[in-house]
């Protein structure tokens, strides 16, 4: 599932909506089309928290925002309160309303599930970079200036 994906490796935040809004700056949106999705990942989030591993969350939606996958991924060296476990690694994954969209929305959940339980997740932790972080969840780094 090679899907392109932007990263912080670096993520200063110290709560999880604005982690979230950080890593919804790496994407090419209007400042109003975060703050839209941000309430929308944040309102899910606060329904039910995603934490798929103990240190990894994964924070997604459905949005009519959006006309294609949007992937980050993001690292916190102190770890961001989620809301009373502290996670380290973001996968945040935005996918398109469309008719094909459950079922890809559904199919990116299975194989990142997939990775995390045959020790990724453990490699995901120890990741050092943007681009091992990438390999691992086998998705292609997009060039940006906070993949550095």
């Amino acid at each position: 599932m090679k899907r392109p994906v932007f990263s912080d490796w670096n993520i200063k935040s110290v709560n999880r909506k604005a982690a979230i809004a950080e890593l919804l700056k790496l994407f090419p949106f209007q400042s109003n089309t975060q703050d839209l999705l941000l309430t929308a990942l944040e309102t899910r989030e606060q329904a039910e928290p995603t934490i798929v591993h103990k240190g990894i969350a994964m924070p997604h939606c459905r949005s009519i925002l959006v006309d294609d996958f949007m992937i980050a991924i993001g690292k916190s060296e102190k770890g961001i309160p989620w809301p009373e476990e502290k996670v380290k690694v973001i996968i945040l994954f935005i996918t398109p309303v469309k008719p094909s969209g459950p079922d890809e929305h559904m199919k990116l959940i299975r194989h990142l599930a997939k990775l995390l339980r045959m020790d990724g997740a453990e490699k995901l932790l120890s990741a050092d970079s943007p681009i091992e972080a990438a390999s691992i969840l086998k998705f292609t780094l997009q060039e940006s200036k906070q993949n550095e």
